[in-house]
């Protein structure tokens, strides 16, 4: 069990260090202000980066639109199915992630990296910085593809004020030099960090951190080059990766509602799931084609409404999956189509506008907005966890690794077999009441199977990422499993040729304010359209 600091003090020390940091979003200002985050004490500023990432709730939205309205886990919303759905631009949800991430995430942890570097007394507060330093640029460069990584965040300390965009497979190389000199920096021996809201100072689970992400990072390279893929996979997985759910990166909120607009002390996906108002119902509903695939299989995270539920719109979201099911045979034909809208009628069950359940006694009638399958209450939970990586994704990628013929320790079905019962179990920290049989059914009854690994392991790791669709749009692009359909039903208004987007295009902004450098990269690619692939994306 993972040990917390007081939480009063550490929500106060982030928030000092929130207001205390830089939050302007030009390369030129946040480069150049010494309103000095290298001055403070580099463990709030550990804490801080580690914060950040799960705790605004309209940033989380983002995600949900692209790239979650084209990987089939969630539809219904208005604007998730109308941009990201349809495949329509809209440049401010295109930069949501570099114009939050390069000001508030990145400023930060390259301040405390630097702050830290010379002083052996903050070997390890330096080494965390490092791996979350690899984290959070590994989302921004599978986004954007080539982007400022080297000199990004160093115009206070080297007077570069317009950061030229890397390519990303320097990017990766360095990737994987910071992560391996990071884990054997890490010295137990040393001063741990004092408010590590990941692990606590425990410099073991850093380090199988440190490992699991590079083992992440290694399989991205599957297409472009799959030597170094199980040369880097290997090597991760023999210097020790996550062996447990006890190893798992997450970082606990506290159960309060975050703010409209801006950080909040509550899980930002929490919030943004629960949606606008705790008196009605969220408007974000779970797809057909994801609750097909956990049905198929009994899973018991649909079986115990540990992904979603059918609820009433009442302020204690009252449970009436059962009841509902009773009526429609199915949980797929309790479910909203992927890429449709939530009045849409879910035309391959012929679901109907309304159905009538008996409720405490009574007959009631209710409509598709309340008897369709929306986030459970597991999720909407504010001090849900907000998970890094897990024990159960590195299980998959360990069968995969092992599918392909690779020098890991035990076969791809024993994997396998892991990860599925892990990524049951993990549903503890969320607090839902596992069931240890139904776990050990579950894996027994869902063998891996001989001839179709690939796509078995890669399905699983689409369902595992069902809340953090970045990972599953980049596992999707550089595995291309499970096949994943982009319908194009509104082909007048799709701007990507009818096909799912590959890439993010870049804030407009940096057209006039960082305009040699934004077109030198742009000249690289090509194009900035979002249907050109990233460097690992090979076709």
């Amino acid at each position: 069990m993972k040990l917390y600091i007081k939480k009063i003090k550490v929500y106060s020390i982030v928030l000092l260090s929130l207001f205390l940091g830089i939050s302007c979003t030009d390369f030129d200002e946040l480069n150049t202000d010494p309103n000095s985050a290298s001055e403070m004490d580099p463990n709030l500023m550990l804490t801080t980066v580690q914060y950040l990432p799960g705790s605004n709730w309209q940033e989380q939205y983002r995600y949900w639109i692209y790239p979650g309205g084209f990987m089939n886990h969630w539809t219904g919303k208005y604007a998730v199915t109308e941009y990201g759905g349809f495949g329509q631009q809209h440049s401010n949800y295109q930069e949501r992630l570099w114009i939050t991430y390069y000001p508030n995430v990145i400023n930060k942890v390259v301040a405390l990296i630097e702050s830290t570097k010379d002083d052996e007394s903050y070997v390890n507060v330096n080494s965390m910085a490092r791996i979350l330093k690899v984290q959070n640029f590994l989302k921004l460069t599978d986004y954007y593809g080539d982007i400022p990584y080297f000199d990004a965040g160093r115009g206070f300390y080297d007077d570069k004020l317009t950061p030229k965009y890397d390519k990303q497979e320097d990017i990766y190389n360095d990737f994987f030099k910071e992560l391996k000199e990071a884990e054997n920096a890490l010295d137990e021996s040393r001063p741990s960090a004092k408010y590590d809201l990941i692990y606590n100072g425990d410099i073991a689970k850093w380090k199988k951190y440190a490992n699991s992400l590079r083992l992440r990072i290694a399989m991205r390279l599957i297409k472009i080059n799959p030597t170094k893929a199980q040369q880097e996979a290997e090597d991760a997985i023999a210097a020790g990766v996550f062996t447990s759910n006890e190893d798992i990166s997450y970082v606990k909120y506290e159960n309060v509602r975050s703010p409209v607009s801006g950080t909040g002390k509550g899980n930002g996906v929490a919030t943004y799931l629960r949606g606008s108002n705790d008196a009605v119902g969220s408007d974000t509903y779970i797809s057909t084609e994801l609750v097909e695939v956990l049905e198929e299989m009994d899973d018991p995270r649909l079986l115990n409404q540990y992904y979603c539920m059918s609820a009433l719109n009442d302020v204690d979201r009252t449970d009436i999956t059962d009841l509902v099911l009773q009526e429609r045979g199915s949980y797929a034909a309790m479910t909203c189509q992927a890429q449709r809208f939530r009045w849409d009628p879910n035309t391959k069950y012929n679901s109907p506008w309304s159905v009538t359940i008996e409720n405490n006694g009574s007959p009631l009638t209710i409509n598709q907005y309340t008897y369709m399958m929306r986030p459970s209450k597991y999720l909407m939970e504010y001090d849900a966890p907000y998970i890094y990586i897990s024990y159960a994704e590195v299980e998959f990628l360990m069968a995969e690794a092992a599918a392909r013929g690779w020098n890991v320790n035990g076969t791809a079905a024993e994997h396998y077999k892991n990860g599925l019962e892990a990524s049951v179990r993990q549903w503890t920290l969320f607090g839902a009441p596992v069931d240890e049989n139904e776990v050990t059914a579950f894996s027994a009854a869902n063998p891996l199977t001989i001839g179709d690994e690939l796509n078995e392991i890669n399905t699983q790791l689409w369902v595992l990422h069902f809340i953090d669709p970045l990972e599953a749009w980049a596992n999707f692009r550089r595995s291309g499993l499970p096949e994943i359909e982009f319908y194009n039903y509104q082909p007048s208004v799709n701007q990507s040729n009818g096909v799912a987007p590959r890439r993010m295009i870049y804030p407009v902004e940096e057209q006039t304010k960082n305009t040699d450098n934004y077109n030198e990269a742009v000249s690289r690619i090509g194009e900035d359209n979002w249907t050109k692939r990233v460097w690992w994306d090979k076709q």
